[in-house]
């Protein structure tokens, strides 16, 4: 069902939805939320170049639009698993692209990023563990040189932890079961002290390198896309804002670690919903950094394209997370955007268009 065109300016993030990679160029990055009666519904950006909406049920989609396979078999399975958080659709985005419906090259690159979530969970985990033994006083060179995989490294790991449970007031079950639940929020945002940088985190830097390279841009290459390009970068920085101050405090909780584990139906909940707000305000930021870096090694009537197209699918701020209306913002830079898209003679328009979605595909396999 189609509800027409409305004016979009969310209150919340889970108004605003999360950003689906589709490939085809109509649907990239439109955003998925739930609607009435808790249904899926997506929202697209006007075609008529306004700051408008088309909110539409998910089940209608493959009926208003011609998809890649790729598309549909990533829809099919949203609607399947009833997934709407950034952390649901990125799964099924990765399922999608392993199957190789994207390309072999986001294939390829959704199995190493698959492998590299696992290998960041086993060393959040074993990280956490160093953490709670040290907070403790139980620090052990020989569970270090031993190593935490062997079988020796697990049997003084038990050991010690059995003791850690004691010192904390806790039975060693709830320990390790309250260890996991720690480890499952923290490894996708990164602890402050890991030799491997957190996903989120890694997007939070990403985000201040577009920012960056956004704003020199503008300044180098006189176009009529240079006050397109700024607004982006007003956007980026003012993400990234937020951002700094809640990774700081996540950090700060986790690093806390003892506190946590006692206090833990409030400590955790905080944590828990830190770790929500960092991936709700770097949704579709992946995309929009992945796309502008490709478009690094293409000319500049193509980069200024690039920016147009940024423009439309830029995450803003839903009005209780921001400090300032961008969305009023937007409608003024909107009058130059308009210019500098007739200009260029490039709008995304309802008909399959291969060139576009071989770019959408090679942002996949850069950023999935």
């Amino acid at each position: 069902m189609l509800k027409g065109a409305i004016e979009y300016a969310p209150s919340t993030f889970e108004e605003r939805g999360a950003a689906v990679a589709f490939t085809t160029p109509l649907l990239s990055q439109t955003r998925v939320r739930r609607g009435d009666r808790s249904k899926l519904e997506v929202l697209i950006p006007s075609l008529s170049q306004g700051l408008g909406i088309y909110v539409v049920a998910w089940r209608a989609v493959p009926d208003m639009v011609s998809m890649t396979m790729h598309d549909r078999y990533l829809h099919d399975l949203i609607v399947k698993e009833d997934a709407c958080s950034p952390y649901e659709i990125r799964r099924a985005t990765l399922k999608a692209a392993r199957r190789g419906l994207a390309g072999p090259q986001a294939a390829q690159a959704a199995r190493r990023v698959l492998e590299e979530d696992d290998e960041q969970g086993t060393l959040t985990h074993y990280l956490l563990i160093l953490a709670i033994l040290k907070a403790v006083g139980l620090e052990s060179p020989e569970m270090l040189k031993a190593g935490i995989d062997t079988d020796e490294g697990q049997r003084l790991t038990r050991q010690l932890m059995t003791r850690a449970a004691e010192s904390l007031r806790m039975d060693a079950t709830l320990l390790y079961a309250r260890l996991a639940d720690v480890a499952a929020v923290a490894a996708p945002v990164g602890l402050a002290r890991s030799p491997r940088t957190g996903r989120l985190a890694r997007g939070l830097n990403d985000l201040k390198s577009f920012r960056d390279s956004m704003t020199a841009w503008a300044q180098d290459v006189p176009s009529d896309a240079g006050p397109v390009a700024e607004f982006c970068a007003a956007v980026a920085q003012h993400s990234i804002d937020i951002g700094d101050t809640v990774l700081g405090d996540f950090h700060r909780r986790i690093e806390a670690i003892g506190p946590l584990l006692r206090d833990w139906d409030d400590a955790f909940i905080r944590v828990r919903g830190q770790a929500a707000r960092m991936a709700w305000l770097l949704d579709g930021w992946s995309h929009i950094t992945g796309a502008w870096e490709v478009a690094q090694g293409e000319d500049r009537q193509q980069q200024a394209a690039t920016v147009n197209d940024l423009f439309r699918i830029l995450p803003l701020l839903p009005r209780r997370e921001a400090g300032r209306d961008f969305v009023e913002d937007a409608k003024q830079v909107k009058v130059v955007h308009r210019r500098s898209v007739r200009m260029l003679e490039d709008w995304r328009m309802g008909r399959m268009d291969i060139d576009a979605i071989r770019r959408i595909e090679s942002v996949k396999a850069f950023a999935p």
